[in-house]
């Protein structure tokens, strides 16, 4: 068969100068050997042998959304073009020790009479390339394009713990399909890499990571009813001190057939909040969507460093996991399945896919009633509050309840209780003040205590009745007790108050004094 393709050119690397340890990745596209493998079984199809492939295979940017990454060289090659080269780019060139996917850079399109599966090889290390958001770097991963028909190219680079390549060549490769079913009829050999397809097993299971946080399955030729577990190589969910929750493995049950699932890491309130009476506080979260293919059921296998629970002050027993159906949310709970020195291992079964909430049962201390012993009290008097605790979350725990006072704190006690506990506490209440106080025992109401001054004598009053009363005088000495040489029926001296006016005794006896001496006088004159 005559081979018609062209081949590109590679553009030359160009140094970054701006950081030392960036190199440049110049990754050259080039269209080399597009090839079409005809089928032997269909005469008609045999009859195109004469006519290459490449005449139905092209490269295109337009309506890509990433096109600037693309350029084209002086010789007609396609490259993409991640260095400060590039005019149309405003970077550096690619983060060290980080994943750079760029989507839809270009478009693969095929114009030929008959569908096709179409890949892309290469033989560059950290370099995917993906179709649709699935890789399509192996025959097993193919795409099939019907009669004009387009699909967009996306490319991710690694440059985790290796350097981006100076430059390398890739092969777009296409075989016509099958027109009964719809795959392509080439049969595997060895050296493909692809093993033939088992009753039992899927012919290919392929798992990439374009970001740090996600996760691309790929499943060929999968078995309706059995279960295929995937490794998701600890793909973390949420962090604490120096540990992490993880998900380490997916086991699905499909319905037969090829399956495309991305997983990927999304925050806890994606798909909303979790229900307010749900009582738990949401660690991390998971979006799990079928790309490809449909699933029965699927099992989530969890991890959790023992350094993570201490450092999130958490226990494994109180690990939990909800599922958001697209309509509202459910616990699906968790069993712990193992357990080692450093981790604890959880499942969770799931009828089907979406986002998945982990969480953690949190205890719910309350404090259901609060009571005032006396509601009045003098000042330096003391009263008794009381008041019941319940614990009513599924996790235990401790916490700290105040007695306040016109809300300021006066005592404290700390109340540490299982799940569905309840306790009774008892504060004594002494203010010194007078006045009115509003007593609560945490968020309890316990009422308004009226504490009084006390009754005090002051000096004044220590001298005589209170008012300013003069002090009552002396009992009248008895006649028996009367001194020597006193007549016993002698009237007693009348005292006039001092500072005060006469009395009417007084001026009866003055009266009295002024008629005998005027008696006197009248008797001298006669």
């Amino acid at each position: 068969m005559p081979n018609t393709n062209p081949r590109v050119r590679v553009v030359p690397h160009a140094p970054n100068r701006t950081m030392s340890r960036r190199r440049t990745a110049l990754v050259a596209l080039t269209l080399a050997t597009i090839a079409l493998a005809l089928p032997t079984v269909a005469a008609p199809l045999t009859e195109r042998a004469t006519d290459p492939a490449s005449a139905n295979v092209t490269l295109t940017t337009e309506n890509s959304a990433n096109a600037d990454y693309v350029t084209i060289t002086d010789t007609g090659t396609l490259a993409l073009d991640f260095t400060t080269s590039n005019p149309a780019l405003a970077g550096d060139g690619l983060n060290p020790e980080a994943r750079t996917y760029v989507a839809d850079a270009f478009r693969i399109h095929y114009d030929g009479d008959a569908a096709a599966t179409v890949w892309i090889t290469s033989d560059a290390a950290g370099i995917t390339f993906l179709a649709d958001g699935a890789p399509v770097d192996a025959h097993a991963d193919a795409v099939t394009l019907a009669p004009d028909e387009s699909v967009a190219v996306g490319v991710v680079v690694d440059t985790e713990g290796a350097e981006p390549p100076e430059s390398s060549e890739f092969t777009v490769r296409a075989q016509v399909a099958d027109p009964d079913t719809g795959t392509d009829t080439a049969t595997p050999s060895p050296e493909s890499g692809i093993a033939a397809t088992d009753p039992d097993e899927p012919a290919t299971t392929r798992i990439t990571s374009p970001t740090p946080t996600s996760r691309v399955l790929t499943l060929r030729d999968t078995t309706a009813g059995r279960s295929i577990t995937l490794d998701l190589d600890r793909l973390v969910v949420a962090r604490a001190g120096a540990g992490a929750l993880t998900l380490d493995e997916l086991s699905v049950v499909s319905d037969g057939g090829d399956l495309g699932l991305d997983v990927s890491v999304t925050p806890p309130d994606s798909a909303g909040a979790l229900p307010a009476d749900a009582g738990v506080r949401p660690l991390g979260a998971v979006r799990v969507v079928e790309r490809r293919g449909a699933v029965e059921r699927a099992t989530l296998r969890f991890a959790v460093d023992r350094a993570y629970l201490e450092a999130a002050g958490y226990a494994s027993e109180y690990l939990t996991v909800y599922r958001y159906d697209g309509h509202e949310w459910s616990e699906r709970g968790v069993e712990v399945v193992g357990r080692t020195d450093e981790r604890v291992f959880l499942e969770t079964e799931t009828p089907g896919f979406s986002t998945f909430v982990v969480a953690a049962a949190v205890p719910d201390l309350r404090v259901t009633s609060a009571d005032l012993g006396s509601e009045s009290i003098t000042a330096g008097e003391r009263t008794t509050v009381t008041a019941e605790v319940t614990n009513a979350g599924d996790a235990s725990g401790a916490r700290t309840i105040a007695l306040t006072l016109d809300g300021d704190p006066v005592a404290e006690r700390l109340v540490d209780l299982n799940p569905g506990e309840s306790t009774t506490l008892s504060f004594r209440v002494d203010p010194s003040d007078a006045g009115t106080y509003a007593v609560r025992v945490g968020s309890a109401d316990a009422g308004r205590l009226v504490v009084e001054r006390p009754e005090t004598n002051t000096g004044r009053d220590a001298e005589g009745p209170p008012g300013g009363a003069a002090a009552s005088p002396p009992a009248t000495p008895s006649t028996d007790d009367s001194p020597a040489g006193t007549p016993a029926d002698a009237e007693p001296p009348i005292v006039e108050p001092a500072g005060g006016a006469p009395t009417e005794t007084l001026w009866l006896v003055a009266l009295v004094g002024v008629v005998v001496v005027l008696a006197l006088v009248r008797r001298l004159r006669e």
